[in-house]
């Protein structure tokens, strides 16, 4: 599924021929069912570094058939790939858009019994909000990585709104909470202190004076002041620095939305953004400890953003950790580019535009057990909420309400749309019907696939000491699923089958190593496919060992992907 990120929808593909193509195209084929208001295919990306000033591709041939179509060819001769990788050709071909928002409450797409509902309103104000930072300097962040630490936040710091609130908390063995009126009365929490009462909800009554700042010229340079002076110190307290950071936050938001509800403004979203480069090495170490911790602490719910800085960092913790708090985790890899990933990463949780997002069906509509997520903790600028699920009745109609708190208080939407016949091709302000048909209708797939991750994700957040059967029943459900629409998950394994060979393999069969296969989705319908010529055959099973390897695809290489309503896959 092509995820709206920064405001597009970005389609990747991977050419790794290993050598210079005699008759390389690549076609791209975009069919949505609302207007393509910006469409861009930069140069070839040859690195792993993010890029920042993206030039267009000037050998790419773009048409335009209507407002809703587009088709991107790309056939660079021999002396073209030899410009962009020498004799071993190869790069990612990306092609960035996004689409006209036709309804303020968001487009519906129904199918075949299935619905859709993408939501991405336009026009909208950011909501203020509270950012508490939470800096690992601990002995591992020595060197470069602090030094790219300080410049990214000396970025971040000046892209604060005004009337904004942050606060800045660094841990080592200790966890420092920043005082910016007065460095010298920080307070500095021992390592032992939670581990003396692991959740003992008060702590440090200075802390109660001033939990965050205002987002002022004046407050920001004392920030940056703070920051610059940051030097590592020791071991990793990452207990510790979390309670702290859960105590200040909800301390934090507490006072300051009273103030603003004195005033009639009290819309404040807050979030947590902790960085880490390593494990826990003092305190209390145990991970399963430290979520429960957090879970037990941070009610009502806070977001954590985690962002784990290099190869020391366990992403698994930090996933887990971010995911059962509202939020998401990501990788920041140590390369010259770490300052500009970590503002990348802020630039996407820093303009959040709604918050307590809530959709409701009806329930004589709906198949109320088959609908995907449907509660959000927010939405920021520039991305999209999704939601599916099945109709009672193939033809039904369907209505949908959205309550949510905007920037000028809680606010609240209605859409409605019904079936409408494929052969009619204009759109409609709701509901659009679906052309593409497939053995599985491209709704049904993106459902499925929905419900596949969401059902590995519930998998994945269970404790070890309380999976047992309610594991099972989850991997069950996302395995039945994934064999059914033929999707390649840690579940489920690709076989592939060399061209002429032997005969497709179309037998499942089982083996106890329980290793993971890829955890891609082989086709996931906003619809898209693709196919290179030569290519093995594949079969999807149950994954219990790695896949093979693909083999290589020829000297002459055709690749057409089909982009309709915002998915991609094979």
């Amino acid at each position: 599924m092509l995820q709206r990120t920064l405001g597009l929808y970005q389609q990747v593909i991977n050419l790794n021929p290993g050598q210079t193509v005699r008759d390389l195209q690549v076609n791209v084929y975009i069919t949505e069912s609302s207007d393509i208001k910006s469409l861009f295919v930069p140069e070839l990306k040859v690195s792993n570094e993010i890029e920042t000033d993206e030039k267009e591709n000037k050998i790419v041939n773009i048409t335009r058939p209507s407002g809703n179509k587009a088709i991107i060819h790309y056939s660079p001769n021999v002396d073209d790939q030899e410009k962009v990788g020498g004799h071993c050709f190869e790069g990612q071909f990306i092609v960035k858009y996004d689409v006209d928002r036709v309804h303020s409450c968001g487009q519906v797409l129904i199918d075949e019994g299935y619905f859709v509902h993408f939501y991405a309103p336009d026009g909208l104000d950011p909501l203020r909000k509270l950012v508490v930072f939470v800096l690992d300097l601990s002995g591992s962040m020595s060197g470069r990585k602090l030094t790219q630490l300080k410049q990214a936040m000396t970025a971040i710091l000046d892209e604060l709104r005004e009337g904004d609130y942050f606060s800045i908390v660094d841990f080592s063995d200790s966890v420092t909470v920043h005082n910016l009126d007065s460095p010298s009365e920080s307070v500095v929490i021992a390592p032992d202190h939670s581990r003396l009462h692991p959740y003992n909800n008060t702590f440090p009554t200075s802390l109660e004076v001033q939990t965050a700042y205002p987002a002022n010229k004046d407050y920001v340079n004392k920030a940056k002041q703070i920051i610059s002076k940051m030097t590592d110190r020791s071991v990793t307290n990452i207990y510790d620095a979390l309670k702290t950071a859960v105590q200040v936050s909800h301390k934090a938001y507490e006072k300051i939305r009273n103030e603003l509800k004195d005033k009639n403004e009290e819309a404040l979203e807050p979030m947590i953004m902790f960085l880490t480069d390593g494990e826990p090495t003092v305190g209390i170490t145990n991970l399963g400890s430290i979520r429960s911790m957090v879970r037990e602490l941070n009610i009502p719910r806070i977001p954590i953003y985690s962002l784990g800085f290099g190869y020391g960092a366990d992403m698994n913790f930090l996933k887990k950790l971010s995911q059962e708090n509202g939020a998401f985790g990501k990788k920041i890899y140590e390369a010259s580019d770490a300052a500009l990933q970590l503002r990348n990463f802020y630039k996407l949780i820093s303009s959040p535009l709604l918050s307590n997002v809530t959709f409701t069906y009806i329930p004589s509509q709906v198949d109320s057990n088959s609908v995907t997520k449907k509660d959000f903790r927010s939405l920021s600028d520039g991305s999209e909420l999704i939601v599916a699920g099945k109709l009672l009745l193939n033809d039904g109609e369907l209505e949908t309400d959205i309550h949510s708190i905007a920037s000028n208080g809680t606010t609240s939407c209605t859409v409605q749309g019904s079936k409408i016949p494929v052969d009619k091709t204009e759109v409609g302000d709701t509901v659009v019907p679906v052309e593409d048909k497939k053995v599985y209708g491209s709704l049904e797939r993106l459902w499925a696939y929905l419900t596949v991750k969401q059902l590995l994700d519930q998998q994945d957040l269970l404790d070890e000491d309380t999976k047992g059967n309610e594991s099972s029943k989850l991997k069950e459900a996302a395995l039945n699923l994934a064999l059914k629409y033929k999707f390649v998950t840690p579940l489920t394994s690709l076989i592939v089958v060399k061209p002429n060979e032997t005969d497709a393999i179309t037998e499942f069969e089982e083996d106890s190593s329980g290793h993971d296969g890829l955890p891609v989705p082989i086709y996931s319908g906003r619809t898209s496919g693709s196919m290179v010529a030569g290519f093995p055959d594949f079969a999807i099973r149950p994954a219990f060992r790695h896949s093979p390897p693909l083999v290589t695809a020829p000297p002459s290489i055709f690749i057409s992907e089909s982009l309709g309503y915002r998915q991609n896959g094979n």
